[in-house]
């Protein structure tokens, strides 16, 4: 390889970092708590399937994750079972 080309594995780097900074630019502000826990679930694939059709169908706003639907579906049956 010469010294000014730019291997695979380069410009991979370069792709992630980039990749990086969209995804932490689209962490928003839900009310006034942020996102900063981070857990992993398992889910069934038909759920996963819902959520997409959520994301996709129900929501306006083409920049909602996945994240904001989860956090309002949990806090919507967190306010209706407390009620019970």
């Amino acid at each position: 390889m010469s010294n000014g080309s730019k291997g695979i594995l380069e410009g991979l780097n370069i792709n992630s970092k980039k990749d990086k900074n969209v995804n932490s630019q689209e962490v928003k502000n839900l009310g006034i708590e942020e996102l900063s826990v981070k857990r992993s679930y398992s889910l069934k694939p038909s759920t996963v399937k819902k959520l997409q059709e959520m994301k996709i169908f129900i929501y306006d706003d083409p920049n909602v994750t996945f994240n904001e639907i989860v956090d309002e579906a949990i806090c919507f049956l967190y306010e209706n079972k407390k009620e019970k």
